[in-house]
């Protein structure tokens, strides 16, 4: 028989708690280690970016609808222009990885803690592993039974999108 703790709404609730906290954990990490200038330079790149690609596309459209050469090259340069911007943009995000052995080792020592298991060797019996699934989600064609990682899974990219937006992480274009 398993533990009360591995029985929803328990295990469920415990479960979106560790992904919440998990994903506010390296939020924060990544915020300090990213500058707030950084942020912004990779944010104002990013709309440049996408200014760039509508325009890009119009010209295109009207080029090819009006058979215009010289707006045909237009774009074409406003393409090598996009490639030089997405490269800047992907070198000041990957700044960002330089956090990730911290949150990894984090996120190694919750999972131990949580399946009582590291990179698949067994170390304890866990309290919240059980047989029954963890969670329930309504799905296309009835109920859709979620284990402990999905679960884990889909809170922790729910979560770390969220928290993302909120310390400013996303570079995305509002």
């Amino acid at each position: 028989m398993s533990s009360i703790l591995a029985q929803p709404p328990y295990v469920t609730l415990i479960v979106l708690f560790v992904s919440i906290c998990m994903s506010f954990a390296s939020s924060f990490i990544n915020s300090r280690f990213m500058p707030k200038e950084h942020r912004d330079k990779v944010k104002a790149l990013n709309l440049k970016l996408s200014a760039l690609k509508a325009e890009k596309s119009e010209n295109m459209k009207l080029a090819k609808s009006t058979d215009d050469k010289k707006l045909l090259k237009k774009a074409q340069k406003q393409e090598k222009q996009i490639l030089q911007i997405q490269s800047q943009v992907l070198s000041l995000s990957s700044k960002q990885f330089r956090v990730l052995p911290i949150t990894m080792g984090v996120f190694f020592v919750v999972w131990l803690l949580l399946t009582g298991n590291i990179v698949g060797v067994k170390v304890f019996d866990s309290p919240f592993i059980g047989p029954d699934p963890v969670a329930y989600l309504p799905w296309l064609d009835g109920v859709m039974q979620l284990s402990l990682f999905y679960w884990y899974l889909i809170n922790s990219f729910l979560f770390g999108t969220l928290f993302s937006r909120i310390f400013g992480l996303t570079g995305g274009t509002d």
